[in-house]
């Protein structure tokens, strides 16, 4: 809501006229809950709980012991994450980040699947007479989703995840009508925040108009008294050029050393991502690229080995 926010107070500022209001907060969560569905409900049922490792087992989760790792990519990296991987096997980046993610996760606790606590911005393009692109309000979804990258190969890795995420009903924002979020049946929750140096003060970039944003302290959000949701919170950003990571843990059940080594592990493989997308090999389709055609992954493989053959012919 900032950015809508701050864009009408700069346009106020600068004496140009409100731009019309959109969709209301009232509508919009009468509209989720009209379009609810039985089976929905039973797909969250068959979501794994998926328990993390910890150093030290009985700690005290507490806000008071929460201590951060960070890593990040460099500008050249960043910048093909955000303009060119996307189009070798058509993701956005929230498939690569958690494709490694689920990489690492899979080979810290030895599962095949492991389950995500996913946090997203909630405005879901769900109806086409729904537009919430000025409606202030707290839209967040958080829902759990099961990961499986099915090996190391980045492509086949890459796809899965692709698949499994594009596999959720509605994309997460009916989890919370009907689920209790203190219940969620994972360890670590990820939220990939987009690119925070641009939209600061009009919308078109952090140069222009009135406002940009300053480092100052803004006081704690929540009592130190207070206890953490999950083991492990792992917030993702752009910011000044570079993709920021950071991973939050409680000094009273991970050793710094652990959770370094896995933010380690998780930066390493998002490079082997960004490399093999940009590789000459790399490329792709998945059947969620083709929803009205209701095909399986074979199914779709065969089509194309078939239309290949046909080319080389």
């Amino acid at each position: 809501s900032w950015r809508i926010l701050l864009e009408d107070l700069a346009a106020a500022y600068q004496g140009a006229p409100l731009p019309a209001k959109t969709t209301s907060f009232k509508e919009w969560a009468t509209r989720l809950q009209q379009a609810g569905d039985p089976a929905e409900d039973a797909y969250w049922d068959t979501v794994p709980a998926t328990a993390l490792p910890v150093d030290h087992p009985g700690g005290d989760n507490t806000l008071a012991s929460a201590e951060s790792v960070a890593v990040e990519l460099d500008e050249a990296e960043t910048r093909a994450l955000l303009t060119e991987v996307p189009a070798a096997y058509r993701t956005q980046i929230n498939d690569v980040l958690l494709t490694a993610l689920a990489q690492t996760l899979a080979g810290w606790t030895g599962q095949d699947t492991v389950t995500v606590a996913l946090e997203g911005h909630g405005r879901e393009e769900l109806f086409d007479d729904v537009d919430l692109s000025r409606t202030v309000g707290w839209f967040t979804s958080l829902f759990p989703v099961a990961l499986a990258p099915g090996g190391q190969e980045p492509g086949s890795a890459l796809k899965a995840v692709k698949e499994q995420l594009r596999a959720v009903p509605r994309r997460g924002v009916g989890y919370g009508l009907t689920h209790d979020l203190t219940g969620i049946p994972a360890g670590l929750s990820f939220n990939y925040l987009g690119q925070l140096d641009s939209g600061t003060g009009t919308g078109t970039g952090t140069g222009d108009g009135p406002f940009t944003p300053v480092d100052e302290p803004a006081g704690r959000p929540v009592s130190l008294l207070g206890r953490r949701a999950h083991t492990l919170d792992v917030n993702a950003a752009v910011r000044d050029g570079r993709l920021n990571v950071a991973w939050t843990y409680s000094s009273n059940l991970h050793d710094r050393a652990t959770v370094t080594g896995l933010a380690g592990d998780f930066i390493t493989r998002m490079r082997v991502l960004i490399e093999h997308c940009l590789g000459s090999e790399a490329g792709g389709v998945t059947p969620s690229d083709f929803p009205l055609a209701g095909l399986e992954a074979g199914e779709l493989d065969s089509l194309l080995d078939a239309l290949d053959d046909l080319d080389k012919e």
